[in-house]
């Protein structure tokens, strides 16, 4: 099995390197194992360690639920297949005074019984920084490095796609008396993708420049007023549509509110504006929305919901953009103290601008995902669970719906 890899790969060396670098000048030595975490100096670890055997009832996501077959290329077959995913992971803590760091290393095995063209050997890293200040002022980092993939039947893929995407940025705070904060923040993305013939038309950078004011009118509520403004700049030019490279304003009025650690929400609309530097590409200007609520019903029951409108860069090679609207909505219940069991649901419509050949109308998929789980904790760092998920994509063109279920057993052990 050959694991493509980025011909430009990303860096996960700039927040994360000088935060690593700053642990060893402090200098600590390592101390003996705690009770439920590993302790290196000030630093805790939490290493974990995740096995899933999943039946998957589509691995192809085609519409006729049918791959190539592996043992013949001129030949499909039954596109089910069992597969395991290795998840290998360790979580770091280091409270540095008024101060912390987190980060966070987990690789993903996928392996497949039959369709071994579908493996993957994916990695995230993440790590996050916080500074705290006398007199109101806060210093936020972030780092995210991924190595990952796009399973088939994303977009107009019917393959696997491997990328990397590192998106590194930070951000300042402010206290403005007792009822106001101001917030700036600056964020990088770098997106390669592994197969350059196929997908080079998506590989871009983006620079967001955004700040927003929060004014607090109730003890725990705030307005918010929100501005952004990213540049999109791809890599080579699209061989469809030449340039995409193009920059977009949002700006959004919103509440914001944090009354208890699991009553919280953030809600906001607003308007963007899509400028392409290409004059033949028609700008785009509308709506957007962005919901994250968080509300405990009982104490053993919560719920959570999101939802989004928003305009996305390009994944099908002749469209310069996507509209995006969705929500999903998950729910956490404690059966019993060691058994909980989660229900989730979720809908998303992609639309694209234009009609893409041979078709005379533009593209539109409507998404569904439902489905559920339970886990059981055996010890406290010791857990089970059993899952299953229901995903239906309905398009009008022919050839782009599939129907897909998926049977999870899992096994997971934190330290």
């Amino acid at each position: 099995m050959t694991f493509y890899r980025s011909p430009v790969p990303t860096r996960p060396a700039i927040l994360t390197g000088l935060m690593l670098g700053l642990i060893f000048v402090l200098g600590w030595t390592p101390s003996a194992v705690a009770v439920g975490n590993l302790k290196l100096g000030p630093a805790e670890l939490h290493p974990y360690f995740q096995f899933a055997e999943s039946f998957d009832s589509n691995v192809c996501r085609t519409e006729d639920m049918r791959c190539q077959d592996p043992k013949d290329s001129t030949k499909t077959k039954k596109g089910t297949d069992y597969f395991a995913v290795f998840t290998p992971g360790i979580q770091v803590a280091i409270p540095l005074q008024n101060h912390r760091f987190e980060a966070e290393y987990r690789a993903d095995l996928g392996r497949y019984d039959e369709f071994k063209t579908e493996n993957y050997s994916d990695g995230r890293l993440k790590s996050r920084l916080l500074l705290n200040f006398p007199g109101g002022l806060s210093v936020r980092g972030k780092e995210d490095w991924t190595s990952g993939h796009d399973a088939p039947g994303y977009a107009q893929n019917i393959q696997i796609d491997f990328y990397h995407q590192n998106t590194a940025g930070g951000g300042l705070d402010f206290d403005v008396g007792s009822k106001m904060r101001l917030s700036a923040d600056y964020t990088h993305l770098d997106l390669n993708y592994a197969d350059n013939a196929r997908n080079g038309f998506r590989d871009r950078k983006d620079d967001t420049y955004g700040g927003t004011v929060y004014y607090k009118f109730l003890p725990k509520t705030s307005a918010l007023v929100q501005y952004e403004f990213t540049a999109t700049n791809f890599d080579e030019n699209n061989p469809a549509l030449l340039s995409v490279d193009n920059n977009a304003q949002r700006g959004y009025l919103g509440l914001t509110w944090d009354i208890t650690a699991r009553t919280e929400g953030t809600v906001k609309g607003g308007y963007v504006r899509k400028n392409y530097k290409e004059s033949d590409i028609t700008n785009f200007g509308g709506g957007i929305l962005s919901i994250d609520l968080k509300q405990e019903l009982s104490q053993r029951t919560s719920l959570q919901f999101d939802a989004v409108r928003d305009v996305k860069e390009s994944n099908i090679v002749t469209e310069p953009y996507y509209l995006t609207l969705g929500g999903r909505v998950a729910m956490l219940h404690k059966i019993h103290p060691k058994v909980s069991l989660k229900l989730k649901t979720g809908f998303s419509r992609d639309q694209y601008p234009n009609a893409i050949p041979p078709a005379t109308r533009a593209r539109m998929d409507d998404t569904w995902n439902a489905g559920g789980g339970l886990e059981y904790a055996m010890q406290p760092w010791l857990s089970w669970g059993l899952g299953y998920d229901f995903t239906q994509r309905r398009s009008n063109l022919s050839g782009f719906g599939y129907v897909d279920n998926l049977y999870t057993f899992s096994v997971k052990a934190l330290l």
